[in-house]
């Protein structure tokens, strides 16, 4: 678990794909088709903002996205998806098992440890946290983690400073439809 924190912190740095952990999984809500070819969808401000849900059959964890993302082919393991707009937003979702027994303590603070640039927010309750903050490019950078007895769940945003208003909004309504411990099935 500490190196695949690491691993994601330093992708945050190259902007390659930040927290981009194992993403993706088996199932959408909403009837789409997922492509690789990215539009450039995105949102300001004034837009109405649409969301579909994506729910992950083998981790039982259903939450909203924003439409203007585009879901990617998820992996073969099903543990979760990333939704980009092809250039400076994307989320990823994901869970994976507790192998290490890891406290909510320990992780929140190894995620602190080892974020690249500032960290802004940073907040551990019960059985959650958040971290928050700024790249060294400006880009902002939000992770939260709930962790269940056997099983850790991550949503990851990253979108450009200018736009922190709307994702504001957007974190809000993601972060608080984000349900876990769900009865699927997954095959």
């Amino acid at each position: 678990m500490k190196k695949t924190i690491i691993f994601l912190f330093a992708l945050a740095l190259g902007m390659t794909s930040c927290f981009n952990n194992n993403s993706t999984s088996k199932e959408i809500a909403k009837t789409e088709t997922p492509s690789n070819n990215v539009g450039s969808k995105t949102a300001t401000p004034n837009d109405a903002i649409s969301y579909d849900t994506y729910t992950n059959p083998r981790f039982g964890f259903s939450i909203m996205y924003p439409s203007f993302l585009t879901p990617q082919p998820e992996p073969e393991n099903g543990d979760g998806r990333i939704f980009t707009n092809g250039k400076d937003e994307e989320m990823s979702v994901f869970a994976s098992y507790n192998v290490l027994d890891d406290t909510i303590e320990e992780l929140f603070k190894e995620c602190k440890g080892s974020y690249i640039g500032t960290v802004s927010y940073a907040v551990q309750k019960d059985n959650w946290f958040v971290v928050s903050g700024t790249d060294e490019e400006g880009t902002i950078l939000y992770r939260k983690t709930i962790l269940t007895d056997d099983v850790e769940y991550t949503v990851n945003l990253i979108y450009p400073k200018a736009k922190k208003q709307l994702y504001d909004e957007i974190v809000e309504k993601i972060t608080n439809s984000f349900n876990v411990g769900l009865e699927v099935t997954y095959q």
